[in-house]
């Protein structure tokens, strides 16, 4: 066997410190990787919980009220004008608990990859409109007026219809209406009293289009890059005082992702937000046969109708 050189065996020596030099490198940045997974993973379950006990006091507050109002009710001393009050305060609890209910089914078949998109017609028009109606206590509570194709929508009177307007395309109608309830929803929570909510839908290059616009409080843009991670509140400033569970958005960007389309928000602090869809708009001639706009009529007797 030869003999190394002197400078043969530097060179060897050079290049093998340069060797473990590259290795204890490249295991300081997998290191650091590994710390940041690791703080973000804990950063994750921090978040996680956090939900979950938000989320226990958003379920068990509406079902304690209910609960409570309906013991109101077995009373024998309950005069009819209580009968009603309780019996909206009822409806009220029921509902929002209902809608945070669909929203965690929702989020839980998203995240287990279970969710499939159920091709169906849908009126587009009926589609908010029954949102409108949906959420119409609400509305009236915060006093907001809400225009829809630049109308200004009776809220509060006999049940919204649109007899005279139609844009039917193919979607899936109950996925697609529990993004408009989400939109309406944080279009309502965050406004401010006696303020106002524009609804649009049309088509443009074989997109349909929907937008909804606040004048509430706004986003920044930081909250903006947070605003669609899942289980995360933007908890900052204002919004601590507001209800929600963090999840209404994700669903929607989830959802609007399968269906091959965007979500984009447009916001300013102070000034209100827009929040635009866009989808690809498969036309039908088919008649609609989902979102009947009548369901929220509560009936009492005969003669007297109470809307909610």
């Amino acid at each position: 066997m030869a003999e190394l050189s002197d400078d043969d065996l530097l060179n060897e020596l050079k290049s093998r410190f340069n060797h473990t030099k590259q290795t204890l490198y490249d295991l300081k940045i997998v290191s650091r990787r590994l710390e940041e997974v690791n703080r973000k993973l804990q950063i994750s379950e921090q978040v996680k919980s956090n939900f979950v006990s938000h989320m226990k006091n958003e379920i068990n507050n509406p079902l304690s009220c209910i609960l409570g109002l309906a013991q109101q009710l077995r009373s024998h001393e309950v005069d009819r004008a209580t009968v009603v009050d309780i019996a909206q305060s009822i409806f009220s609890e029921a509902f929002g608990l209902d809608f945070q209910l669909r929203n965690i089914f929702a989020a839980a078949e998203l995240e287990d990859g279970a969710t499939m998109l159920q091709s169906g017609t849908v009126d587009g028009h009926s589609l908010i409109i029954h949102a409108v109606n949906d959420f119409s206590h609400l509305i009236l509570a915060k006093e907001l007026n809400v225009y829809f194709l630049g109308k200004r929508l009776n809220v509060g009177g006999q049940p919204l219809n649109n007899e005279e307007e139609k844009l039917y395309f193919k979607s899936d109608s109950e996925k697609l209406e529990l993004v408009v309830q989400n939109l309406l929803s944080n279009a309502i929570e965050f406004n401010n009293p006696g303020g106002r909510i524009d609804l649009d839908i049309g088509v443009v290059d074989d997109r349909l289009i929907l937008s909804v616009t606040d004048t509430g409080v706004g986003l920044n843009p930081e909250q903006i890059e947070r605003i669609f991670d899942r289980f995360t509140q933007l908890e900052t400033g204002v919004r601590k005082s507001h209800k929600g569970h963090g999840l209404g958005l994700s669903i929607t960007k989830a959802v609007i992702d399968m269906m091959d389309g965007s979500v984009h928000v447009s916001a300013q602090p102070g000034e209100g937000c827009t929040v635009t869809l866009s989808i690809p708009f498969i036309e039908t001639d088919a008649e609609a046969d989902t979102f009947s706009v009548d369901g929220n009529e509560f009936f009492f007797s005969d003669d007297q109708t109470e809307l909610f």
